[in-house]
């Protein structure tokens, strides 16, 4: 009889094991369920701040157009200070064609290329300065607005997404994206000596 009583707390106890080895396999994948979506979130997370990044720096640039504009600068220099403005979202850096070994070594290099690119007289020695790979997707669209004397700058982007899960939680691989900056046109002020 104790021989039995023995055998049977056995068998159940090897009856819990196969249950507590069933439930232990069932929470991993309940946990690799999990940490996937935890990931996906972490990186639409990440996608959104640099969206929204990428929406200062066009606020920025849309108002640096305009003041450059509000102080009488022609179109070719407006293009370049949208340009200079726009360099957190330009992307990999194309001319001068050179390998950095860090962001260090890359702003020091812009640093010195800004200038020269903005003191350019020609549209054809722009690309030869400085250029990289998104500024072709930007675009500057200005003009006078409102009742009174206002410049309105808008600076557009396609903005292409980089988490490589975006294709699920939107359908494309682009956002289109504005700046907008209003100003008070003050270049009759800068430009006509007869006023003063």
């Amino acid at each position: 009889m104790a021989n039995r009583c023995h055998e049977g707390l056995t068998v159940h106890g090897r009856k819990r094991d196969r249950n507590q080895a069933s439930r232990s396999g069932q929470s991993l994948i309940e946990s690799c369920i999990v940490m996937v979506m935890i990931t996906f979130l972490l990186f639409g997370v990440l996608q959104i701040s640099q969206l929204f990044a990428a929406q200062e720096v066009l606020n920025y640039a849309a108002t640096k157009a305009a003041r450059a504009k509000t102080v009488g600068f022609n179109d070719f220099m407006v293009h370049k200070v949208v340009r200079v403005a726009t360099i957190p979202n330009a992307g990999r850096m194309i001319t001068p064609d050179t390998q950095f070994t860090g962001p260090l070594e890359q702003s020091a290099v812009e640093m010195a290329r800004v200038p020269l690119y903005l003191g350019a007289m020609r549209w054809g020695e722009l690309d030869a300065i400085l250029n990289y790979s998104n500024w072709p997707s930007i675009r500057l669209d200005g003009s006078m607005s409102g009742d009174g004397p206002m410049i309105e700058m808008r600076v557009n982007q396609v903005y292409t997404l980089t988490d490589p899960f975006h294709g699920s939680y939107y359908a494309s691989d682009n956002v289109n994206m504005r700046g907008r900056a209003e100003l008070m046109n003050h270049a009759n002020l800068y430009l006509d000596d007869a006023q003063w």
